[in-house]
């Protein structure tokens, strides 16, 4: 053996232990990872986000690029959002100052889910791996910030996948973003099919009964809103609120006061409850 060889050869040795050493860290931090992950989910499935978070959090810890960790905790922090959007208008009905801090809230909560959600989905597309879900939810974030085009790119883009389940979800999805840029027609198209292939989608009937009302077609609007109202599971109050507004359009008071009312019953506390009992009284004047 020569002196060159004496001097590599340990070298060469530590190296390979080096490399063998951090291999067995990565494994090793990539199985921790995937433990806090599947506790996350578990506090998820028992309605726990703190404790969910918390766990997905230590999935990061031990791997930055855990694509499930991300995709849930955006999932999470997008439901926050919605929760503090609500707490607004749908359990109380906030003013001003109050109104304005939860506001805040829900969009920082919806930041922060659109972060982890992008970046799960970077980290999934350069795994070969399909996230229409995560699409989908991107999309959602998109229209409560009335990004409106971005909302239909991703809603697109979760639809070209054949085999996803819910495409009923994304197509909803779709046609409210059009409805909300005034493109009825493309609206009530994507409407449709999502209610083709989920009969029981409660908001997408109501989505394309607004469509109906705003293109002036009272009757096919009537049609869907009276299916929605005596659907025990599709107790939405903006359904009674609408269906009597298309009862007002088609001359008949009587019926739509008595829809204001039921709106206001089905949750006396929200902002639309306000106008709803304001309606139900300009039409007993």
């Amino acid at each position: 053996m020569t002196q060159l060889t004496r001097l590599i050869l340990p070298c060469a040795l530590l190296i390979v232990y080096t490399v063998g050493c951090d291999d067995q860290a990565r494994r090793k931090n990539a199985r921790l990872s995937r433990t806090h992950f599947l506790l996350g989910q578990d506090y998820v499935s028992k309605k726990n986000p703190d404790g969910a978070k918390h766990e997905l959090f230590q999935a990061l810890k031990y791997d930055a690029n855990n694509d499930q960790a991300h995709g849930l905790l955006g999932q999470i922090f997008f439901l926050e959002g919605v929760h503090a959007v609500d707490h607004v208008e749908r359990r109380q009905c906030l003013r001003g100052s109050a109104a304005a801090e939860q506001r805040r809230l829900a969009n920082d909560r919806f930041r922060l889910a659109e972060r982890h959600l992008m970046r799960s989905l970077d980290l999934a597309k350069r795994r070969n791996r399909l996230r229409p879900e995560t699409l989908n939810y991107l999309a959602n974030v998109s229209m409560h910030f009335m990004r409106l085009e971005q909302a239909i790119s991703y809603s697109t883009r979760a639809l070209e996948n054949m085999l996803y389940a819910n495409r009923f979800m994304a197509l909803g999805l779709r046609g409210w973003a059009y409805l909300k840029k005034g493109d009825l027609d493309r609206a009530a198209s994507d409407l449709r099919q999502a209610l083709f292939h989920q009969p029981h989608f409660c908001v997408g009937r109501l989505r394309l009964a607004e469509v109906y009302f705003r293109q002036r077609t009272y009757d096919q609007a009537e049609q869907q809103l009276e299916r929605l109202v005596d659907d025990k599971q599709c107790a939405l109050q903006e359904s009674a609120h609408l269906l009597g507004l298309t009862y007002v359009k088609l001359r008949r008071p009587m019926k739509a006061k008595a829809q204001f009312e039921r709106c206001v019953s089905r949750n006396p506390n929200s902002c639309m409850s306000q106008e709803c009992r304001r309606l139900a009284q300009l039409i007993g004047q």
